[in-house]
């Protein structure tokens, strides 16, 4: 096991426990009680029982000559912080607190593993800048960014030509085609770039069928031209898109 696949390994017992092996009863017990709630030290201890289980392969496999306590320590501070974290996290709720709490806790992983693997953070942060300007990471950076907002505008501006079918009470969320429109390009993208064009023909095939009923029950062709058009439109955009980087990349 590499050094690398020792963090891996580290981040995966962490999305198990996590996300898997965590009853929704456990959230809501802590929630609703805080640090009185015995679910969250029982899902600090599953943490700390799949880490030292992954440490304790890292070390049989490696024949490393990290000590015992250390791998103990090691997982008691994972699993600890963890429980201090999510403890914090129960006071607060939302979306925003989900995504810090699962910083912090991936961040608490990473400083462990770079003091086991005596991994230097300035290494760490040398090799992710070597690699982030790289160019074909900058390219396809500049590829996902092209197919959100920019071709939301330039496929805004061509609809903005037409005349706009009024919405109605039935009309849907004001900005859901938006980030649809948004979604999609980024699926199609992927898509592209892995090689998986008969995976383009099954999004456009699901979107065309979710869209059948609306159309139907419409009875307006000038809304059913709308949308047709900015489906080939987006569409049209991604493919030339992902083609031109497949092309650079290649």
């Amino acid at each position: 096991m590499t050094e690398l696949s020792l963090l891996l390994s580290l981040l995966l017992a962490h999305v198990l426990a996590d996300f898997f092996l965590q009853p929704t009863a456990w959230v809501r017990a802590r929630v609703s009680q805080h640090w009185r709630a015995a679910a969250l030290y029982y899902h600090s201890l599953l943490h700390f029982g799949l880490t030292l289980a992954v440490l304790c392969l890292w070390h049989w496999l490696n024949w490393s000559m990290l000590s015992v306590w250390l791998l103990l320590g090691s997982a008691l501070v994972i699993a600890v912080s963890h429980c201090l974290i999510d403890l914090a996290k129960s006071y607060r709720q939302g979306f925003r607190y989900f995504l810090l709490d699962q910083v912090l806790h991936v961040l608490v992983i990473t400083l462990v593993w770079l003091a086991l693997t005596d991994t230097t953070m300035a290494q760490l942060l040398a090799l992710a800048h070597n690699n982030a300007l790289s160019p074909d990471v900058l390219l396809l950076v500049l590829a996902y960014l092209l197919v959100l907002k920019p071709a939301s505008v330039v496929i805004g501006f061509v609809l903005n030509q037409i005349a706009t079918p009024a919405t109605g009470a039935g009309s849907g969320l004001p900005t859901a085609g938006h980030w649809i429109g948004m979604m999609e390009r980024v699926l199609v993208l992927t898509l592209i770039l892995v090689g998986q064009y008969g995976g383009v023909g099954f999004v456009i095939a699901a979107k065309s069928v979710l869209r059948f009923s609306d159309l139907r029950n419409a009875n307006d062709r000038a809304l059913t031209e709308y949308i047709l058009l900015g489906s080939l439109l987006s569409l049209g955009l991604t493919l030339l898109l992902g083609i031109g980087v497949v092309q650079l990349l290649g």
